[in-house]
């Protein structure tokens, strides 16, 4: 009776450790995973703003070849410029909200220069 008694007692020891062993590896996966996505959708957000700056640059060049005046370019850079910073600042901000809040911890930026020096930090390190 006594030999049952301790088998039933290790069985359900090795059924809590498995338990626990079982979120531990599953937060830290998680973790992993989450860190990984994060990573690869701020560079998605760079290289697609990166892109809109470059096709900016083409319009001023295309309104340089069309012989606009330069005043009409320099007021077009200004509103390009205004919008491109309230889109960097509405992505993250968007970014940011869409982040459940068990991992708010682990994000390390608040706005688009953080978001960048963060990446930069990253990628400097890998």
């Amino acid at each position: 009776m006594e030999i049952t008694f301790y088998l039933f007692a290790v069985f359900v020891c090795g059924i809590l450790f498995n338990m626990a062993w079982g979120y531990a590896l599953g937060l830290g996966y998680g973790i992993n995973a989450f860190q990984g996505a994060m990573i690869n959708s701020l560079l998605l957000l760079a290289k697609n703003i990166q892109s809109v700056i470059e096709i900016q640059q083409l319009k001023y060049m295309t309104y340089e070849m069309l012989e606009r005046d330069t005043k009409y370019i320099e007021f077009q850079k200004q509103i390009d410029k205004k919008e491109l910073d309230s889109l960097k600042n509405s992505l993250i901000r968007d970014y940011i909200n869409s982040i459940p809040a068990k991992y708010n911890y682990m994000i390390k930026f608040h706005d688009w220069d953080t978001a960048m020096s963060y990446i930069n930090n990253l990628l400097k390190e890998k």
